[in-house]
């Protein structure tokens, strides 16, 4: 597993060991080293993401799961570098080792690129190609396209949080664009279910592709009302206001250095009004996903 002691990595790690499986977290850092350890996976060091390193990472392995992209450009990383190359030589690694099976967190939005705006940009067009490198790898392609991710750590949680804490929580624009959030748990069940899945048969497509959402959808401006009131029910908050700040004066602050940590994409990703349908995500867990109440309350 590349990117193993991210977010989503470190409890995929704990999870996926917990279930049964050999875990061994690719990472670059000795930090890194020791949260795979603690999370109960066999770390492997990968200074960078490169076949000739990855490849022996990947040797035995059965599936390769790769979470190693950024949402956003700093410290010299691009997304062309991080997200389209470095998942080619995953690829090349993954074909070098003979691993069958790859596993690729993608995003929601991915297949709205240059049909909608707000998902016509550098990071979804990294994406985009990320995944055209994967189905191009000559093995079987297991693509989730996740909505934003909800549980404990979360950025979209610890930014409302903190907001909620200063008393203001500055909304972009008039809050009516939609998200639908998916819980951390359904994340690494929906991989642990790729991972179980039996081998396609012969005449079956080895490629597949889902998007990872939650299963309800609702306002950005119903999204803070509701996670704010658990919070205060929870001691995490006290009262505060949502104050409407212009969708062209977030942009402009984006571009300069962040509007509230967000960059030009990652409010790209907010206001992009992307939804989908659950059922397909229901069916490959076997039940239905988690309720975006207990998500919120996970989160806090």
């Amino acid at each position: 597993m590349t990117g193993a002691n991210g977010f989503v990595g470190r409890h995929l790690v704990r999870t996926a060991s917990r279930s049964g499986f050999e875990v061994v977290g690719v990472v670059r850092s000795e930090a890194g080293v020791r949260t795979v350890a603690e999370a109960g996976g066999t770390p492997a060091r990968s200074p960078r993401l490169e076949a000739a390193s990855l490849e022996s990472c990947f040797a035995g392995a059965q599936a390769v799961v790769h979470l190693a992209q950024i949402g956003r450009e700093q410290g010299g990383e691009t997304f062309e570098a991080v997200n389209v190359g470095g998942t080619r030589e995953v690829v090349a690694a993954v074909g070098g080792a003979n691993v069958r099976r790859l596993v690729f967190l993608s995003g929601l939005g991915v297949a709205s690129y240059g049909l909608r705006r707000r998902t016509t940009n550098r990071y979804f067009l990294s994406k985009l190609a990320a995944e055209v490198a994967v189905y191009g790898g000559g093995g079987e392609a297991l693509i989730l396209r996740p909505s934003y991710v909800i549980g404990p750590g979360d950025g979209l949680s610890r930014w409302l949080l903190a907001s909620m804490a200063a008393g203001e929580v500055a909304r972009p624009g008039d809050g009516h664009y939609r998200l639908q959030p998916v819980a951390l748990d359904d994340v690494s069940a929906a991989v642990l279910a790729l991972l179980r899945r039996p081998s396609p048969a012969i005449e079956a497509p080895i490629h597949r592709a889902w998007d990872l959402v939650g299963p309800e959808a609702l306002s950005f401006d119903a999204f803070i009302r509701r996670f704010g009131a658990l919070a205060r029910d929870k001691g995490r908050a006290g009262e505060f206001r949502v104050t409407e700040v212009p969708v062209p004066e977030c942009e402009r602050e984006a571009r300069a250095g962040g509007f509230h940590g967000m960059g030009p994409e990652d409010l790209d990703c907010l206001l992009c009004d992307e939804i989908a349908d659950a059922g397909p995500i229901r069916e490959l867990l076997g039940r239905e996903p988690i309720a975006l109440q207990e998500a919120m309350a996970a989160a806090l």
